[in-house]
This record gives structure tokens, sequence and C-alpha cells, in this order.
């Protein structure tokens, strides 16, 4: 009988126990979920506070040789306003404490760092969108306009469209007429005559600027002696040349030149370019050979501007 008091105590105290850690439990899991409440209640604010990516900063130098990283700074009188990146919140100081000659060599420095940066990017870009063309040949005439790796003439249009020019055929026809009249006068002085003529009043390529530019790959390379020439609408051709022809075989040669200046842009390239805007009427680019005009030629020509019916 004397057991069971202590059998009781000893059961009495294992049931308050267990309640003390029941009692402990119960307290740790409301302060976990009270943490967790605190926790969720105060992320929103913090996110609006804190940007996920803040901007790259700006370098303020004080005098005393340090920095502080700023994402931007304004000059208020006396004081400087900034926004630490280093501590995400708007901050002032004396207008004196900061080096400024430090500070503005530094955003120099960052300003032209940035830029290069930019050019390695759009040089990469480029690279990309370019990386079918032959680069041993390929030529940039314009930002993202290359000129065709093929042989030939090409006329730089309106809106940056490239053309490519096609050749014609130019005549020389003998004057029958002023052969008899040289027969029958029994004058040899009187001189001779030609014409060097295209056939058709009108060329096929049409160009919508006056100030086109022209392009050329030689197929060996070699410069072409180039001259632009006016033809005149004779009939049912475009004559682009009247010859003399003296009775010592000299012959004197009537054209309309229009002036134009050659350049080499890359080796094996020769751009042309106009001195002067062309009025609209028929045009034609002629190689000259020791002999003279080479009968194949590259003609075009630039139409007047639509006009706007008036209202």
């Amino acid at each position: 009988m004397k057991t069971l008091p202590a059998q009781l105590a000893v059961f009495f105290a294992a049931f308050l126990a267990m309640l003390a850690c029941l009692s402990g439990a119960t307290a740790n899991a409301r302060f976990s979920a009270q943490q967790g409440s605190d926790s969720q209640t105060k992320t929103p604010a913090a996110s609006k506070e804190i940007p996920v990516t803040l901007p790259k900063g700006k370098k303020l130098f004080l005098m005393d040789g340090t920095f502080q990283l700023a994402r931007e700074y304004t000059v208020d009188g006396d004081r400087v306003r900034y926004w630490s990146v280093e501590r995400s919140l708007w901050e002032e100081i004396p207008a004196n404490l900061v080096d400024w000659d430090a500070t503005h060599k530094g955003e120099a420095e960052q300003a032209a760092q940035d830029a290069e940066l930019k050019a390695k990017i759009r040089a990469s870009a480029l690279a990309q969108r370019t990386k079918d063309i032959d680069v041993d040949r390929s030529l940039e005439i314009k930002p993202g306009l290359f000129l065709p790796d093929a042989a030939g003439f090409y006329a730089l249009d309106r809106d940056k469209r490239i053309r490519e020019m096609k050749q014609s055929q130019a005549v020389t026809k003998t004057s029958a007429s002023r052969e008899v009249e040289r027969i029958m006068s029994g004058v040899p002085l009187i001189p001779g005559k030609k014409t060097m003529e295209i056939p058709g009043e009108r060329a096929a390529m049409r160009l919508t600027t006056a100030e086109p530019e022209f392009f050329m790959r030689p197929v060996d390379r070699r410069e072409p002696r180039f001259r632009l020439l006016r033809a005149q609408i004779k009939g049912n051709h475009r004559l682009i040349d009247s010859i003399s022809i003296h009775f010592t075989g000299e012959e004197s040669h009537k054209t309309t030149d229009i002036e134009i200046q050659t350049w080499t842009p890359a080796t094996g390239v020769f751009r042309y370019t106009l001195d002067q805007r062309l009025e609209p009427g028929e045009y034609v680019f002629v190689e000259m050979t020791d002999e003279g005009i080479n009968g194949y030629v590259w003609d075009f020509g630039i139409d007047a501007p639509a006009t706007k019916p008036q209202k």
C-alpha cells in the first residue's frame, strides 16, 4: 500500500511534463506563425523601396578620396541630394564635400565605356545579320546596306534601294546626206558626220532621285574610264554623241557631259557621285577606250516628280 502514492506521484509528474511540452510547442507554433505573418506584411513594403535590379550607379567622389555610389543626384544650393545605391534611400551631404572634378571625370570615363560597349553590341548584331555574306567582297555603303558581291554596275536610288543597271547597245550611224553633199559639191573639205545613239525614246531603268550614287564592281577589278552624258531625244532614239570628221580624218565630238567624282571605297569597287542634281531626262554612262566610246553603255532616266492635283 505504500507503493501506490509513489506511483501516483510519478504519473502526476509525467503528466505535468507532457502539459509543459504541449504548451511550449503551441507557443512556438504561434511565434512562428506570427513571424511568418510579419515577414509577409513587410515584404511588399520592402519590394517597393528596393527594386529587383538597380540601375548602374555613378560615383560621387568626395574630398577625402572616398566615393558614394549614387543612382542619380541633384544639387540644390549648398546641398547635394542623391539616391544611395548601397543603402537604397535618399541622402544629403554638403556640396563642398564633393570633389566635382573627379566626379565629372568619372562620369566622362563611364560615358566612354558605355559608348564602346554599345558599339560592340551593334557590331555583334551586325555580324549576326551578315554572317552569310562573303566578308572578303562585301561592302557596307550605308549603315546596314551592303553592295551586292557580284560584279556589275549598281545605282543607289531613293529609300536606300540598290538597283542593278543593265547594258544597252549604242549604234554609230554615218550621215548619208552629208556624204552625198560632199560628193555632189566636189568639195572634200566639207566634214563628214556620224552620230552615236541608243534605240528607243526612254531608258528601261527609271530612277526616282535627282542625286543618285553609282557603284561599279569590274570583273577584273581594273578602273574603268567612265563619262556620264545627257542624251537628247531625237525621234525614236536618244542621241549621245555628234561626230564631225574633218578631211584630215580627225574627229570632233559634241556631247553634253555631267561632271562626276570617282571614289575607291574598297579594292575593286568604284563609287561615282555627282556635282549637281540631275534634271528630268535621259542619261547614259559610257566607257572610254583607246578607240573612243565603247558601244555597250548603261542608260537610265530621271522622271519629273509627280505633282499633286490642286484642290
